[in-house]
Formats: C-alpha cells, structure tokens, sequence
C-alpha cells in the first residue's frame, strides 16, 4: 500500500509541476501582449477556438503529452520572435522558482509529496531550461531552442520557421499561404526529424496548390528519410 501511494503521489507531483512549467510559458506570453492558445498536459487539453472560447478535449497527439503550453500573437510584428524567445524561458524560470520554494518546505515539514513536487519541479527547470540536446518530439528542449535562436545563422532560422509554420497552422491558416523560405528551412536542417517536418510542410503546401509534381516529389523526399525519424513525428505528420 506505502508503494502504491508514492506511486501515485509521484504522479500528481509530477502533473502539478508539468502544469506550473508551461503556465509560466502561458504567463509570459500574455504578459508580452499575447493571447491564449494551448494547454496540454498528458492526454488532457485546453485550447482557445476562433472565438477565443475556453474548450477541453482528449489530446490524441501522445508526441504532446509532454506537456504544451503555448500562447500566439495577437497580431504580427517584428517583435514576436523577441517575445518567444523570453516565453521559452518562462516555463525553466517557473520550475526553478516552485521548487526552490517547495524543496525545502517540503524537507522542512518532513512531506513526502512537497519533497517530491519540489524536486521534480527544480529537476524540470533544469534540465529544459539548460542546451541540452533533449528533444521532446520534433522540437529541443526550451533552453536549446533559446540557444539556437540566439546564436543566429541556420538552426535560428530553423527555430523561427518552426515558430511561424507551427503557430500559423494552428490558428486556421493554410500551408500553401507559408512562405516558401521557412519551410526550406527546415528542409536544409541537420536534424533529420526537421527535414522531415519541412519535406511535410512542402507537401501539403503544394497539395494545397493542387501542383502534382511538386507533391509527389515532396512525399518521395518523405520516404527517402521516414525510417530515421523517430516514430512520434511520422504519426504527427501523417498523410492521408
């Protein structure tokens, strides 16, 4: 029975701090002038529609069980890309904070689950908010992808074609009205779950423009590189 209940009091800990982590992207982000677009924590979503109505749904994406927390401009503008690059530190920040605040409570008050909610938390902050080359599905870790953005040249312009391709389809809009450059961006990355991204990018972009011959070229570059992409992007990017 004392096993079970650190079992599940591990796994409350855990979902409070994954909760804390990505409202302190949220609260970043609104703070900046931002709007509310997406939480996501396990299989459970919250998300903003058109209207900017609050709705919960069953998140079916498990490459986003991670956790998401996410905010998009109100309007576009030169400044964005300064903001989300303050946004990306918003949720280590807000991990670090809450556990050096619950860590020693926790100690102090001889409490299992402050101790575990406090280090799990400060463990989060860490190690998402340090370069790490960790990846949670397409995407590094937020203090890599802070570090990629800052540090300018090709894996910048990766962040901020992810940045844009990401938020614009998200909000309603459609592929083939993406900038060309961003999702050749992607397509000229290292990283080959990125290529990946960007060679889908590609084929729904000419899809949408109904141009057969660049969409079967497009898919074919697809198939060349899927069995080196890890599993959660080919199920993300799924062609019908």
């Amino acid at each position: 029975m004392e096993f079970i209940n650190y079992i599940l009091t591990s796994i409350l800990s855990y979902f409070i701090a994954g909760v804390i982590h990505e409202l302190g992207h949220i609260f970043v982000g609104l703070a900046n002038g931002w709007k509310f677009w997406l939480l996501v924590i396990g299989p459970l979503g919250i998300k903003a529609d058109d209207n900017d109505k609050i709705k919960f749904y069953f998140e079916k994406n498990i490459a986003l069980w991670g956790g998401v927390g996410g905010t998009i401009p109100k309007t576009a503008n030169k400044n964005n890309i300064k903001i989300w690059s303050k946004v990306l530190l918003g949720g280590p920040l807000a991990s670090i904070i809450m556990g050096i605040i619950f860590l020693p409570i926790g100690v102090m008050m001889d409490n299992l689950f402050l101790i575990l909610l406090g280090a799990m938390a400060l463990g989060m902050g860490i190690v998402s908010g340090l370069p790490l080359p960790l990846k949670t599905g397409i995407l590094f870790v937020d203090g890599k992808r802070w570090y990629r953005l800052s540090h300018g040249g090709q894996e910048a312009d990766e962040e901020i074609a992810l940045f844009n391709i990401v938020e614009h389809i998200n909000t309603g809009g459609k592929y083939s009205s993406i900038k060309l450059s961003s999702i050749e961006a992607l397509i000229n990355s290292k990283e080959v779950g990125i290529q990946y991204y960007g060679y889908y990018s590609k084929y729904q972009y000419y899809k949408e423009l109904k141009e057969e011959v660049e969409m079967i070229e497009a898919f074919e570059k697809m198939e060349n590189i899927k069995s080196e992409v890890p599993k959660a992007i080919v199920v993300d990017c799924k062609i019908d």
